[in-house]
């Protein structure tokens, strides 16, 4: 009994206007036009489909567009940061080269001074070597005497303990 209840209150809504019946009208509405509605409703989802596969292709090309804008812009900042750093880059060639002449004369003097000194400690040895032979040459007693010396001595320091 209860579900006749339900089942006249139910009836009792069907004429009424809302949710429920306007959705019962629109398939009435479509029955009565024999299906063209259907066809119609059809090739207004393939017409919908279009305009969203078109405009997704109109948002490629501009974000395409908006990429390549976005590359040139990088391009020139690159190249103005790269000018602005040419002068930079001069000044420390410049100063690099000027470091290197400085270095270089140093060197050069250097190595003239050492040529100077190696002379010089050629000549105090030729000098010491030919005192050396004039001194044995005027007493040779001496001169034995004091070699050995020498080498005693030099043997006591690097001939250790044995």
């Amino acid at each position: 009994m209860d579900n006749q209840k339900s089942n006249e209150g139910s009836g009792r809504d069907l004429g009424r206007e809302g949710a429920g019946s306007s959705m019962g009208k629109d398939m009435g509405a479509s029955r009565s036009t024999g299906g063209s509605a259907g066809a119609s409703g059809a090739s207004g989802a393939a017409s919908a489909a279009s305009g969203m596969i078109d405009k997704a292709k109109d948002m490629a090309k501009d974000l395409s567009k908006d990429v390549q804008s976005g590359a040139a812009d990088v391009h020139k900042s690159i190249d103005k940061a790269a000018d602005a750093a040419q002068p930079i880059v001069d000044r420390l060639a410049t100063s690099a080269h000027a470091g290197v002449d400085k270095l270089s004369g140093a060197l050069a003097g250097a190595t003239q001074g050492m040529d100077a000194k190696s002379r010089q400690l050629a000549d105090a040895a030729k000098n010491f070597a030919e005192t050396g032979r004039g001194y044995v040459r005027s007493s040779p007693a001496t001169s034995v005497l004091v070699a050995l010396g020498a080498g005693y001595i030099l043997s006591k320091i690097l001939g250790g303990r044995r």
